[in-house]
């Protein structure tokens, strides 16, 4: 169970960047941009990044629009939350990945207020090309998930998977 002072730090964390998460989703929403072309998106959320003391490395396994943010400590747990940020030709961000990013980021700077209490580390990496360039293939083949103890996001929908793959039948 999660100690309830780094709870409440998490809790604190997430209500102080309210507002800027929020702005950082419709920017990336009104300005739509198509795989390996993100700049715009990666940009916003690693000046966002560093705006908060995070240091951010650049051009991720190779490709110009991917980054990886570190908070925490090294030897425990190492958990990578995944940021995806490009649209869809013609209908833009349909797929939520403006919310993606959003929230990606907002769950990593979260966690990374108690990463070092919690003793471990949190990883943000920046995913461009999810529609249609394989840009978690290629950053996998590039070695950037190594040490990755797990990895995690999560997809706008419009209902809940867990309850329709486990909902008893009728």
């Amino acid at each position: 169970m999660l100690d309830p002072r780094l709870a409440a730090r998490i809790d604190e964390t997430v209500a102080r960047e309210d507002g800027a998460l929020r702005k950082l989703s419709l920017d990336i929403h009104q300005h739509p941009e198509l795989r390996y072309e993100e700049h715009r998106a990666a940009a916003w959320i690693t000046e966002f990044l560093k705006s908060r003391g995070f240091e951010v490395e650049g051009n991720l396994g190779g490709l110009a629009t991917a980054f990886r943010a570190h908070a925490g400590k090294a030897g425990g747990p190492r958990v990578a939350v995944l940021a995806e940020y490009d649209a869809l030709p013609v209908m833009g961000h349909a797929c939520g990945h403006n919310l993606i990013a959003a929230g990606a980021v907002g769950a990593f700077v979260a966690a990374a207020s108690v990463a070092n209490d919690a003793g471990g580390e949190v990883v943000l990496v920046g995913t461009p090309a999810e529609e249609g360039g394989g840009g978690k293939v290629r950053l996998i083949a590039a070695g950037a998930f190594e040490g990755v103890d797990a990895a995690m996001m999560f997809h706008p929908f419009d209902r809940d998977l867990l309850a329709l793959l486990f909902r008893p039948e009728a």
